[in-house]
């Protein structure tokens, strides 16, 4: 691993939002969904970069992927508002100046990679995510009750992560068995079910609509606050849309995540193959299916997050709350004295009816 000394720091110019009449910070503002100042609450328009959300043909991906010129190592920004030098990590966009509060986009780093065609601007405030995040903290039953405290008590950050959607056109020819069942009376006079399989194929096919894929390094934990409406919702890019909010360059390129996508495809065409079994038999095993994929297109979106992340007994914890929606998604420490007890109680209970039952 590089030590701090030997990586790469370039310097980058930052995009501002000032305020011309108050030097005050201008934000998209979340509870009027207007982009103003937050001093002297002025009114801006938006500049969108382009009228339309954009779908590319996924077949054209890696020619575009080829064109571009990763950014390497970190972006060193110097805050046109108040001078401080801020260092932007190897994903990150956009930032808040810790000195003046101004937001700074580094537009050369977003230039480096497939730009975002569209963004899904923040529909639950920070006071509102954070009340659905104490609500599920205290939801937790095994928690130590000391981590659910500073849980309570903690920040949150908004930020915009970089996520993939796919559309296709999906056909799955699949072959496996049907089952018809049966009730046989043994000679004791007993009855049983016993199923007769049957040799079974067949087509499906279904029109995916925005399939999404989180491009951040953060997937994992990201994965749980799905889905978004971006079907509905994405409007097209504008960097007015980050102030105010850290924001992330996608580390999963396209076609890695399309990979994805199709998992996501196969489950739910087997679904409906085994739906498809079903309406003519009593059970379905799908063994096969063989997937083709028609009219693939792609775009690069930018979805809102609060996160949150705390140190609990040396391990670190993160926690995202879905901009849009609300829902909550992390991992947690357990209590062992929570569960001992919990385990112990039932044991107390279950010997307690054992006893009544025996003393009849």
């Amino acid at each position: 691993m590089e030590s701090a000394a030997t990586i790469n720091k370039t310097e980058v110019d930052a995009k501002t939002f000032i305020c011309p009449s108050c030097g005050g910070t201008i934000k998209y503002d979340i509870s009027s969904s207007e982009f103003l100042c937050s001093s002297c609450r002025t009114t801006y328009e938006v500049e969108a970069l382009s009228e339309t959300v954009k779908e590319y043909d996924f077949s054209d991906y890696a020619e575009r992927e080829r064109r571009v010129t990763p950014f390497e190592g970190l972006a060193v920004v110097r805050c046109q508002n108040c001078g401080c030098e801020i260092t932007f990590d190897q994903q990150q966009v956009s930032a808040i100046c810790p000195m003046c509060s101004s937001t700074q986009v580094a537009e050369l780093k977003q230039a480096a990679g497939i730009p975002p065609e569209g963004i899904l601007p923040f529909e639950i405030d920070k006071d509102a995510a954070s009340q659905r995040f104490k609500k599920w903290v205290k939801s937790r039953l095994f928690a130590p009750g000391n981590f659910k405290k500073s849980c309570a008590e903690g920040a949150l950050k908004g930020m915009y992560l970089p996520f993939w959607t796919y559309d296709a056109n999906s056909v799955g020819f699949y072959t496996g068995r049907g089952g018809r069942d049966r009730t046989v009376t043994d000679k004791d006079g007993k009855t049983h079910t016993e199923t007769d399989w049957y040799h079974v194929s067949g087509v499906v096919s279904e029109t995916f609509n925005d399939i999404q894929v989180c491009a951040s390094e953060k997937e994992a934990i990201i994965n749980g606050i799905l889905p978004f409406n971006t079907v509905e919702k994405t409007v097209p890019y504008s960097p007015s849309y980050l102030s105010g909010f850290y924001t992330e360059i996608y580390k999963l390129k396209a076609d890695e995540g399309f990979k994805y996508a199709q998992s996501v495809i196969e489950k739910r065409l087997r679904s409906l193959a085994e739906h498809d079994i079903l309406r003519r038999y009593d059970k379905a095993d799908v063994n096969v299916i063989n997937i083709k994929n028609k009219n693939v297109t792609y775009k690069h979106v930018l979805l809102p997050v609060w996160s949150s992340v705390y140190s609990y007994a040396g391990k670190l914890y993160h926690y995202f709350i879905n901009g849009e929606t609300g829902k909550v998604s992390g991992r947690r420490p357990y209590s062992p004295l929570k569960i001992a007890l919990t385990v112990i109680g039932a044991l107390i209970l279950l010997f307690g009816i054992y006893m009544a039952a025996t003393n009849r």
